[in-house]
């Protein structure tokens, strides 16, 4: 070997980047320090500019060196691989050489960088532009792939993806195949998807180890290329820094137990909050909702209700540990006596017998009351004394909360009865029939066009969307098409009652459970509408203290005062007139923050989970008939049956809505009644968060199109632009 040209890779350290580029430069360096590597040598950029014969000559001497072959030959551009930018892919590697057609494939490596761009290496030798050329002995992988030691999705840094197929890693870094994907986390490695079972668990978390390791050494999250050969030793390929990873936060809570942000008010909520939501509107319904509960059913809810993780919002799920259940015990016993037919509500198995009673307080008591308050408050806002404001939204925002109550009573309900509906088909009718308890659930009622107070979110900053904002939605789904879901709903029905012919008394069950459950899907949409009627007048009151505050310079418009808490916004109120100091809060910063916040990808759960929780939780998709597919790109709940493939469209919020194509898969945080008009166009749902009681499930089922719901981070996961095949029945969400 020519020492004064070539360079072996093992010689090299990162210092030698400006001559060897920065893939070779990092892999002397693994060298260095003890990792796998194959061995081989550069032709350093210098060399490119050599005449052809010269730099041929040099190469194949080169080859002679490392042996018989055969090789892999690849670039190493001097600004590759870098901690800003890192050029992965972006010049052409060649497998598989033969030692004599070393020198013809370095040819093509160089011909796919800028040939303006090498050609000036001679002139300007530090030309960032310029690329070397690796020539290593070849590995012959069983198995190769791609270790990413934080999570690209939200940025968990102690995380680390690795991802596999089987034979060399050409497929995976190209696209063409999905790969296995596994997260290890603490040395634990769990299967996200397994489609070519190339690697198994052991050689996860060997894999993630050495990836570990070569970051501890360079103090930045790595993307580590490996390959295990036939032999089952463990080779790195190549390791360089991730770029444009997300912020390195903590999801830590500040409160003991677990909280979660897809559960009762968190499925209305799908992106971080306001100051003066949280604290004053989402505060007051969370209390009024648990009071409301306790006189019920004698539940008792332990404090906080909520905590609010880098701008997120996450509901608690401490009612459900063993100690809240023990000290509510009592009580519920006392109800249970008292009122038993209420407190049958809280289990699946008993449900059936509290619902009657939930829905006839809600028509004759709580619907009433509530449209009475919003009609009384609607005709004094304008004109109320401002220092009464704070008054009249506490009450609205208390009976909003109470009005939620009885939506988890009704929704809960339905959510349950659709279990016993999924359990009991599975047992008994899906060998025979196939499909799933979903084919029993649509068409059952055309879905209403939203109204005036239809929300896409429920944090009161956020005007609701106007029906005229979607006017221009013609019923592209018409009629016929719904009678349609009629008649394949009936089609289901009629095929259940004949397999269960045989069992009378069966028969009779399926019928009765077929019926309440159908009722009770239905009458939680109905329920749901009229939630937020008072979200308009609620947000004129809140504008008007901003109007007030805005006047005498205590914040710099209305809209600002979205940014204050309740004791903020109603503090300064009160000192109006007094003469006290008038209240400064960087509004802009809050509203910066916010915007960042709005960036990251939250978990679904928060706090350490007891394994009762954990357990309850991840069941909940399998218990409405969630298969697992080793295929999937995320899943979910099934929610809406069918399967449709298309490209996916990720929309975040009413800004967007008229960027969704007929066609496309509608991919959102959550849909809320504002979102209706979108299932019109869209093929297929898919949210992060929900359930089969959800506004996405409901809707998505009157309009016969397939969903799936509550998959964490779909909206993260899924581009758009990708081709995928939702599966409603599965809850799966694979490659098209």
């Amino acid at each position: 070997m020519t020492a004064t040209t070539l360079r072996r890779l093992g010689d090299l350290r990162l210092a030698d980047a400006r001559q060897v580029g920065g893939k070779a430069a990092s892999l002397g360096e693994l060298i260095a320090s003890g990792f796998a590597v194959p061995d081989g040598f550069v032709l350093p950029a210098g060399g490119v500019g050599l005449p052809a014969d010269a730099r041929a000559s040099l190469l194949r001497e080169g080859a002679r060196d490392l042996g018989a072959g055969p090789f892999a030959v690849r670039s190493s551009g001097v600004s590759e691989d870098g901690t800003e930018q890192s050029f992965a892919g972006m010049f052409e590697s060649i497998l598989n050489v033969p030692a004599e057609e070393v020198a013809a494939a370095a040819d093509r490596v160089i011909a796919s960088a800028d040939a303006g761009r090498v050609a000036d290496y001679v002139h300007a030798p530090n030309d960032d532009g310029a690329i070397a050329v690796i020539v290593q002995r070849m590995i012959q992988p069983i198995a190769a792939g791609v270790a990413l030691t934080a999570d690209p999705i939200n940025g968990d840094r102690r995380s680390t993806i690795v991802t596999a197929v089987r034979g060399t890693a050409d497929r995976l870094v190209s696209g063409t195949a999905l790969g296995d994907e596994w997260v290890v986390q603490g040395g634990t490695a769990t299967a996200r998807r397994q489609p070519e079972r190339a690697i198994d668990r052991r050689q996860a978390a060997q894999i993630a180890e050495q990836a570990r390791l070569i970051e501890a050494g360079r103090h930045a999250p790595q993307d580590v290329e490996w390959a295990i050969d036939d032999q089952g030793a463990l080779w790195i390929v190549q390791a360089r820094p991730m770029t444009a990873l997300p912020p390195d936060v903590s999801w830590d809570s500040p409160a003991p137990g677990a909280f979660s942000r897809a559960l009762r008010f968190g499925e209305w909520i799908p992106e971080p909050v306001t100051p003066l939501f949280e604290s004053w509107l989402l505060s007051t319904m969370e209390e009024s909702l648990h009071a409301q509960l306790r006189t019920w059913i004698g539940q008792h809810a332990p404090r906080p209700h909520h905590v609010i993780v880098n701008g997120w919002y996450f509901y608690s799920l401490n009612w459900l540990s063993a100690g809240a259940m023990g000290r509510s015990l009592p009580d519920i016993l006392w109800h249970l006596i008292r009122s038993p037919r209420r407190v049958a509500g809280v289990i699946p198995p008993t449900v059936r017998h509290s619902i009657p009673i939930f829905e006839r307080e809600w028509r004759e008591e709580l619907l009433p009351r509530h449209r009475a308050a919003v009609a009384s408050a609607e005709g004094r806002v304008e004109t109320v004394p401002i220092a009464e404001l704070p008054a009249l939204i506490d009450s609205l925002a208390n009976l909003a909360g109470i009005y939620f109550a009885s939506i988890a009573a009704l929704a809960g309900s339905a959510y349950k009865m659709e279990i016993n509906l999924a359990l009991f088909y599975r047992r008994h009718l899906a060998r025979a029939l196939g499909g799933s308890h979903l084919d029993l659930l649509g068409g059952l009622e055309p879905p209403a066009k939203p109204d005036p107070h239809a929300v896409a979110t429920l944090d009161w900053s956020q005007a609701p969307v106007p029906p005229a904002a979607t006017a221009s939605e013609t019923a592209m789904r018409p009629a016929i098409e719904h009678a349609g879901l009629i008649e394949a709903r009936q089609a289901a029905e009629t095929a259940a009652f004949e397999a269960l012919a045989g069992n009378p008394r069966r028969l009779s069950s399926f019928r009765r459970l077929l019926a309440e459950t159908q009722h009770v899907v239905l009458v939680r949409e109905e329920q749901v509408r009229d939630l937020t009627i008072g979200w308009p007048v609620m947000r004129r009151a809140v504008i008007r203290i901003g109007e007030a505050l805005a006047a005498r310079g205590v914040i710099a418009d209305p809209d600002a005062v979205f940014f204050l808490t309740r004791a903020e916004a109603v503090g300064a109120l009160e000192s109006i007139g007094d003469g006290l100091q008038p209240l400064t809060v960087d509004v802009a910063r809050r509203r910066s923050t916010l915007n960042d916040h709005g960036k990251l990808v939250p978990p679904l759960v928060v706090g350490r989970t007891s394994r009762v929780i954990r357990a309850f939780w991840d069941n909940l998709p399998r218990m409405v008939g969630a298969v697992r597919s080793e295929q999937a790109l995320v899943s979910g709940a099934p929610a809406s049956p069918g399967r449709a493939t298309g490209p996916v469209r990720v929309i975040r919020g009413p800004h967007e809505f008229d960027d969704l194509l007929p066609g496309e898969i509608l991919v959102a945080p959550l849909t809320a009644p504002a979102w209706t008009p979108l299932f019109n166009r869209a093929a297929a749902v898919v949210t992060d968060v929900g359930s089969a009681a959800s506004h996405a499930s409901i809707i998505a089922r009157e309009y016969g199109i397939p969903a799936v719901v509550g998959c964490g981070d779909a909206t993260s996961r899924l581009r758009t632009g990708m081709r995928v095949t939702v599966d409603g029945s599965k809850g799966t969400v694979e490659p098209g």
